[in-house]
């Protein structure tokens, strides 16, 4: 069996920085004394080629090109830096790099794919099944030239295995105690805490079919029952629907319910959460929605915070067996989605068991530290599992 202290190499196709679920894994595996380096995008040259951070090394590639192609471009390149170097561990994060297992097999003693999400599905969402059919068969082939599978969520983890009928463990993408303890220390605005409003927070990046339009009609709805001094919706994110969403307000005549803060720091967002009352995840219907498991879940809890959710597997799963965490609504609705933040707004003890719930799952589970240990078992175990055969 390999050395416990391994040489690891993580891909991504991103700049890494702000890819949450990369950087905490990689400043895991550097603190446990493990040699880490991750390969990513430097899109715009306006990024260091090479920066220390947290104990593991970020390397960065040329990434010029558009739609498929900057694929080609970002596996040519990180071929091209790795040559000849050899690794314990080659870790490649999502459907869009997991091709480089060919292309690396022989600079490594084991490769990891982790799935972030179910890739293929959300790319019917844009190309329709011509996306679905061509991202599977992607991920069909490739799939089967790695040594270990990790993913986000145990839904995607039942869909590999219901489509490719491959084995994977998963590792949930809490947040960590270091990134809540520092926002934690953060001072909250002012503005966010000399109001009595009720605040209702959507959180997170912006598209089409996240639920962000469907916050305004719910807005439209409980504007006919509260002033603005009572209630205000706190949109935090950037993304395609940002200025669309600002257009709806703005049609609306909803200026005075709603602070959209446009992209915010991930800390300074997780600070002022703290003053809000509910969180809403609104995923619209969608191939991969349906199972998607939301990150932004584990982040109102860290916030003390409820959530208002759609009635999908994913977040049903997530929640499964947690009672008082959240009201699950259909996310199509308006009216159920106006309905539920009514129903917090006026119960102020259900509102306060359920803030007392979020705070003591994130302590005792949603959080990182506790899951991450995971991620060196699952190497353990491949590493073991290829000593045995």
């Amino acid at each position: 069996m390999p050395q416990e202290n391994w040489n690891i190499l993580m891909v991504v196709l991103s700049t890494v920085s702000p890819d949450v679920r990369v950087e905490k894994e990689a400043r895991y595996l550097a603190s446990k004394g493990h040699t880490v380096t991750v390969i990513g995008t430097n899109p715009k040259g306006n990024l260091d080629n090479e920066e220390k951070r947290d104990g593991y090394t970020i390397l960065r590639v040329p990434s010029s090109k558009k739609l498929f192609f900057k694929y080609f471009e970002f596996w040519k390149n990180v071929k091209n830096l790795v040559g000849k170097n050899q690794y314990d561990i080659i870790h490649l994060h999502d459907l869009n790099v997991l091709p480089l297992a060919t292309r690396l097999k022989k600079n490594a003693k084991i490769l990891v794919y982790d799935s972030h999400e179910n890739f293929p599905e959300q790319m019917s969402e844009t190309f329709g099944f011509l996306g679905l059919w061509g991202y599977s068969w992607v991920e069909r082939y490739y799939i089967k030239r790695v040594q270990g599978i990790v993913t986000a969520g145990i839904t995607y983890s039942e869909n590999l295995k219901r489509k490719y009928k491959v084995e994977s463990s998963w590792i949930a993408n809490y947040p960590s105690r270091k990134d809540v303890e520092a926002a934690h220390k953060k001072n909250i605005p002012k503005e966010y805490t000399t109001d009595k409003k009720f605040r209702v927070v959507h959180f997170g990046v912006m598209y089409h079919n996240l639920g962000y339009f469907k916050t305004v009609e719910a807005a439209k709805i409980l504007s006919e029952k509260f002033k603005p001094t009572e209630l205000e919706f706190l949109v935090m994110g950037s993304g395609t629907s940002l200025e669309p969403m600002e257009q709806l307000i703005e049609k609306y005549n909803l200026s005075k319910y709603f602070n959209v803060t446009g992209w915010m720091n991930y800390l300074d967002a997780l600070s002022i959460m703290r003053s809000c009352d509910v969180g809403l995840i609104l995923f619209q219907p969608g191939k991969n929605n349906f199972l998607r498991i939301p990150n932004r879940l584990y982040e109102y809890c860290s916030a003390g915070i409820p959530f208002i959710g759609s009635n999908f597997e994913g977040l049903r799963r997530a929640t499964l067996g947690i009672d008082n965490l959240g009201i699950l609504i259909d996310p199509t609705s308006p009216q159920e989605i106006a309905d539920a933040i009514i129903i917090l707004m006026q119960d102020h003890e259900r509102l306060e068991d359920m803030k007392k719930t979020a705070s003591e799952i994130y302590t005792n589970k949603f959080n990182w530290e506790t899951e991450i240990v995971k991620l060196e078992e699952e190497y353990k175990k491949i590493f073991l599992k290829l000593k045995e055969n």
